[in-house]
Order: C-alpha cells, then structure tokens, then sequence
C-alpha cells in the first residue's frame, strides 16, 4: 500500500514547482487563481450561494439590479480585496501574532496574480471562458486539482515546516496545537469570512454569521478538513517534533493518502450539492 501511495507521488511534484526560472508561478497557482475567480464569479453575479454551498442563488447572494434592468455587483477593487483577504488573512493574522513579516508583504507576485487573473477573467472577453453555473460534471472533474492543492496547504505548506521547525515559518514551536490550528488558520476562517461572514463580494457588504458558525455549520466539508487532515498527516507521518505518535510513513505516502482522503471529500460534496435529487 505505502509503496502504491509513493510511486504515485512524483506525479504530484511537477504541480506546485515552478514552470520555469523565469516564471515563478507553478501550475497549481494559476489553476488556483482561475478556480478562485470562478467561484467569485459566481458568487458576485448572484448564481452561486457562498451560504448554502449550492447552485441556487439565495436572497442574500442575487445580484442588485438599477436603471434598466442591468445588474450592478462588486467593483473590480473590492473583489481583488476580497480575494487577497482569501489568499492572506490567515497568513496576515499569524504573522501579526507572531510579529514575523508576511509573504506579501516581502514579495507581492501570488497577489498581483490572482488579482490580474481575476481581472482578466471577469472583466474583459475571457468572461465567456466561465461556464455559466456550476454543473456536476464540471464539479467532479475539478475537485481533483482542488483537492491536491487543499491537500499542499494543509500538510507540505503548513505542517510540514513547523515540524522542521524551520525558523522563518512564523517562529511558533511544534506542539499539537500549532501543528493543527496554523493549517486551519491558513486555510479555513478567511474564507468563511470574506464569503458568508462581510460578503465582501457583494455589492453592498454587510456583517452576518459565517455559515460555519451557525447550526450544523461544522458538517460543512470547509469546517471539519481543514483539521482533520493535518491530524491525519501528522500520524501518518509521525512521530515528528511536536507529534510524539505515528505510523513512520514516508512524506509523499503521507501526502498521496491525504490527498485521497480530500478527494473523496470534495467528490462528495459535488454529488451532494450537484447531483439528482430525490
């Protein structure tokens, strides 16, 4: 089995290296910027509820409309804050905890990326590249990319270097609270919050409480993944610094498995949200 899970790993390695010296940006940053702005997308012209996770526009997510007929939404500044608020938040938030300068502060390219990508794709012809709404088929083929790149953030990007207690990863020690809360951190509350929580792709944003907060919110797969999985790496990878039991699997096994267990994950929710209804 441990065997199966590294021999599928060197697949994973080309996705978040670098295309070239010269370009600094792996494909799974681009294929990210453009999933992101999808979803933004959708988000900001009424078709997708951030709320419900669900292909029906809710009350709170319809586009506004004035004059005649034409719909208004977010400008284009207000949504590149909202997607850095995605991107950073976390990161920004343990940096001030920690008084450790963020990344984009040191070197703004992840940034200014994602925000022309959004630009570009919303904003001019490559407009008619979105499909017009969230499909299952569409859903199912995407959660792959989405689940290796989850997968990245919750383990090589964030646990990973607390348990080589790298100096420069935001000076925290590795106990098992840090090697679970940083990932979710890094992954999970800025997101609710920009989507559900300030609605800041809305024209008008307005406090309410993020769907992960409200009842059964946890059951939401972006409440319960994001620490499951740094739980799960750890064990499987342990014993590390800060995580004193384990199965003493090797880095890409461990990674390969999390990656599956994302993916079923993600599959899931594509068919639950996506799929016939009873």
């Amino acid at each position: 089995m441990t065997s199966f899970l590294a021999s599928v790993h060197p697949y994973l390695t080309p996705l978040h290296t670098a295309i070239h010296p010269r370009i600094p940006f792996a494909p799974l940053d681009i294929y990210g910027a453009i999933r992101l702005s999808q979803v933004v997308e959708w988000v900001a012209t009424g078709v997708l509820s951030p709320s419900a996770e669900s292909d029906q526009p809710s009350a709170k997510s319809e586009t506004k409309r004035v004059g005649k007929g034409k719909p208004q939404r977010a400008g284009v500044l207000q949504e590149c804050m909202g997607l850095l608020v995605v991107l950073f938040g976390g990161e920004t938030f343990l940096s001030t905890c920690t008084r450790t300068p963020p990344s984009w502060l040191i070197t703004p390219k992840i940034g200014l990326l994602f925000c022309l990508i959004h630009i570009l794709h919303t904003r001019t012809s490559l407009r008619r590249l979105i499909p017009a709404r969230p499909t299952l088929t569409l859903e199912l083929l995407l959660s792959i990319p989405d689940a290796i790149g989850r997968t990245l953030l919750l383990t090589r990007f964030s646990v990973l270097p607390l348990a080589r207690q790298s100096p420069s990863f935001f000076a925290l020690p590795s106990t098992p609270a840090t090697l679970i809360l940083v990932p979710f951190i890094l992954a999970a509350p800025y997101a609710a919050l920009a989507f559900t929580g300030t609605n800041l792709f809305s024209p008008e944003p307005s406090m309410s409480t993020p769907m992960e907060l409200q009842p059964q919110g946890w059951l939401m797969v972006d409440a319960w993944l994001p620490l499951l999985i740094p739980a799960m790496f750890c064990t499987l990878l342990g014993p590390v610094p800060g995580w004193g039991v384990g199965l003493g699997w090797s880095e890409e096994e461990a990674i390969t498995a999390c990656t599956g267990m994302v993916l079923a994950a993600f599959l899931g929710r594509s068919l639950y949200n996506y799929g016939p209804r009873r």
